[in-house]
């Protein structure tokens, strides 16, 4: 037999779980939204990960298409972690694995460049 590897699961996300009922069950993007009663532009923003949806909505999720509803609001929650600070969802997870009670601190955002021309004299 070839070696185990003792790994812990993976942290279930909403994109991941509904990439998962979508899989699963056969339903597109209009049909999850008709059943969730909400736009399919919400669900397709909870696909791509832009936007994490409420506690609530995680709960009703799960009670239409199964899950573990505490688990899958670990993942939100983690997701709007990762958008909150910026720490991709890997290391967020190594964090809460590890046990850090904090987090790095949240970088300033770099100062844009003014980029408006300056007016130059011109000469005849």
């Amino acid at each position: 037999m070839g070696a185990v590897r003792d790994r812990a699961p993976a942290i279930v996300t909403v994109p991941r779980y509904l990439t998962a009922v979508r899989t699963m069950h056969a339903l597109g993007v209009t049909d999850m939204a008709r059943a969730l009663r909400v736009s399919p532009s919400v669900v397709r923003r909870w696909l791509r990960g832009t936007l994490v949806p409420t506690w609530r909505r995680t709960k009703s999720l799960t009670a239409l298409w199964g899950g573990d509803a505490e688990l899958l609001a670990l993942g939100a929650a983690l997701q709007r972690y990762c958008r909150a600070t910026g720490v991709s969802l890997d290391d967020a997870v190594r964090m809460v694995r590890a046990g850090r009670r904090t987090g790095p601190e949240r970088r300033a955002p770099e100062r844009p460049r003014d980029r408006r021309q300056l007016p130059l004299p011109i000469e005849r």
